[in-house]
Formats: C-alpha cells, structure tokens, sequence
C-alpha cells in the first residue's frame, strides 16, 4: 500500500496505528531526526491516510484512488496546508503563521486553521522546518496549540530540538527518527536514477550518514572527483604521498569556493579515507558481503597478504583519518593537516608484516 514509498521508519508507523486503535492521536506530533530521511514524506503520508475516504482510521492506510487521495497526490487538497522556510530564507518568519502586518490574524497558517474542514472532518498542517522559528513565529504558533481547533493537527519536522521553545516542547508529542540504512540510500539512488551505476550508488550511500539530502551532495562534480582521485591513489600498489596531497590540494582549489568551502571539502576528503578504510574491513571479514567498489577489492586483495596484521594496518589508517577529522574541525590549517595524514597512510601501507618479511626469507 502507500506505505511502501515510505522507507526505513515502519517502527514509526506502527506506533501511529496504535494510538490511533487506542484513540489516543495527539493534535500536535514533531517529527525530529537528521535532514533528508524522509521526515516531511512521512508526515504527508500520514496525512494522506487519514484523509483517505475508502480507509477506517485505524487501518492508517490510503487507496490512492479516491478524490482525497489523488488531491493530496495533486497537491491541491483543500484541508492539508504545509509551510516551511521561504525560498532563500533561512528563518520561518511570523507572516507565515499570521500574516503580513496589514492583515495580521487574517491570513497564514493560524488563520487557515481556525476556518473549518472543507471536504473531511479534520485539517492538518505540517510546520517544515520548524526549528527555524524566530520568536515572534514561534509565539503566533504557540497560541494555536495551546488551544488548538477539536478537527486540526499539527506536524512539526525538525532536524533538532535545540532551537525549539520549551512551550512548544512540552505541547507535542515527539517522534524521533533515524537515519536510513545504507541500503535503502543505495535503492532511493538507483530509483530516483540520481546514479546509474549501483557501485557508486552503494559508495555515495555509504559516506551519506543515511540522509538522502547528503547522498545529493556528495553527488556534486567537484566532490566525485575529489573521491575518485584519492580511490585511485589508494588502489595503486605504489602510493605517492607527496603527489596524493598535490592532487588532493588541487582539487581543493579546482573547486573553488571561500576558505570555509575548502575546508568543508577538506572534511569530505577525509570522510572518503575513513569510508574507504571501513569498507576495505568488510571485505577483508569472512562473514561481511564483499563490497562492489573496485578500488576497495583491489587495496583489499593486495593488503590481505599481510595476512592477520591486514586489519590492523587498516584500523590504523581509520584511526589517522578520525584525528585528521578532528584536526580539521579545530581549525588546522588545511595544507598542513592533509599533508601530515597521506605522510602517515603512506608510511603505514609501505609497512611490511612480520609475515611478509618471513615469508619473503623463507623463499
């Protein structure tokens, strides 16, 4: 059923469908968790399924077939209103929730809230980007769910809580969220066809932290490169220290941008090194499924003849890349800080095992 488009959060879904058979519906939820997780197709999901005039509540399912579901396909229905933060805005201002100063109370959400359901008995809006609030939205809303209409609920998405007044805390019902699997990024990629080859669909995948919205970023031309070229030079049976970082500075500068950008870049680079180094894990592990990554496959064959001290070299390289990431956040200059991390992954894939140097004797 509908649900189906729904990925990774059934857990969520059960616990919606049971308070609706308990009759227990809050008429304000907040839906928090990380950016790009599905959060707002969730709530309109939600909202579609108690919509739906072919389903009981309790079911909390949608037909996708009738006038209510092909509106909230449309966009058009007439008691669902979503807002969130301008274009190119970075705050939900009051306007939103009240209207603009010559028809404050007469306008926005608040207004649309208070006039009764049009086609069903209950209205829903969902608050996008409700973290986002300043004060003044914040308290045009609050009067709303202090009192809220008996037909009108409420969905707020955050990326946190922080931000959040503790009124509006207090007046929701939480529910949290979490990162997609890996799995399911790959598959979103793959049928979204932001990426044609499931390779680089499962590698995207695995550095966007399970958020959909990362998956698109690292998607970026200038960041594909990035990750191509250090792949490239860590698959390579002679690793050139010096050269990785020339390439890895070059590109830095290729991509242009302030020394912020550069140095979020930077971050990439090193979340690439840490990625490749846990993958390589899983395909030097007997129990793990092989990765599809080619480069991976190519250090992993080579190292594993290093034998028991094949993982070791690579735990030793994740534990480089996790200080490089630090350094990086503590301002380190960039040059300085990647410089000093290929110096020390050079040193240790030249490292040779107690293994290899007996074996080499013994023939």
């Amino acid at each position: 059923m509908i649900w189906k488009t729904v990925r990774g959060h059934h857990r969520q879904v059960e616990m919606l469908r049971r308070s609706l058979v308990r009759g227990r519906m809050s008429h304000a939820y907040l839906f928090t968790g990380p950016e790009g997780i599905g959060k707002k197709l969730f709530a309109q999901t939600l909202a579609q399924s108690l919509f739906c005039d072919r389903t009981n509540d309790e079911e909390l399912e949608a037909c996708g077939e009738c006038p209510a579901c092909k509106q909230m396909a449309a966009g058009t229905h007439p008691d669902f209103h979503t807002v969130g933060c301008p274009e190119g805005k970075d705050v939900l201002p009051i306007q939103v929730f009240a209207g603009a100063p010559e028809r404050r109370g007469r306008e926005g959400l608040c207004y649309d809230l208070s006039l009764r359901p049009l086609s069903g008995t209950r209205k829903i809006a969902v608050i996008d980007d409700a973290n986002r609030m300043n004060a003044e939205s914040a308290n045009a809303l609050l009067k709303t769910l202090e009192e809220p209409p008996a037909y009108a609920m409420l969905i707020l998405i955050a990326a946190g809580t922080d931000s959040l007044l503790p009124t509006i805390l207090s007046r929701c019902q939480q529910v949290r969220f979490d990162p997609l699997s890996q799995t399911d990024v790959t598959e979103l990629l793959l049928e979204l066809a932001w990426v044609d080859d499931p390779a680089e669909a499962e590698a995207v995948a695995g550095l966007s932290a399970g958020s959909l919205a990362t998956a698109a970023q690292l998607l970026d031309p200038a960041l594909r490169k990035l990750r191509d070229r250090l792949y490239a030079a860590l698959a390579n049976e002679s690793f050139d220290s010096a050269a990785v970082t020339a390439a890895m500075l070059a590109g830095l500068e290729e991509g242009g941008g302030d020394t912020q950008t550069q140095r979020e870049q930077a971050g990439w680079i090193v979340r690439f090194l840490i990625e490749f180094a846990r993958q390589t894990l899983r395909n030097l592990s007997d129990t793990s499924p092989a990765t599809t990554i080619e480069q991976v496959r190519r250090f992993a064959g080579r190292i594993r003849t290093d034998g028991p001290a094949a993982r070791e070299k690579v735990l030793n390289l994740l534990e480089r890349a996790t200080l490089a990431a630090d350094q990086l956040q503590r301002r380190a200059p960039v040059p300085l800080c990647l410089e000093g991390l290929f110096d020390d992954v050079g040193r240790q894939l030249r490292a040779v095992s107690p293994a290899s140097r007996d074996a080499s004797a013994s023939g």
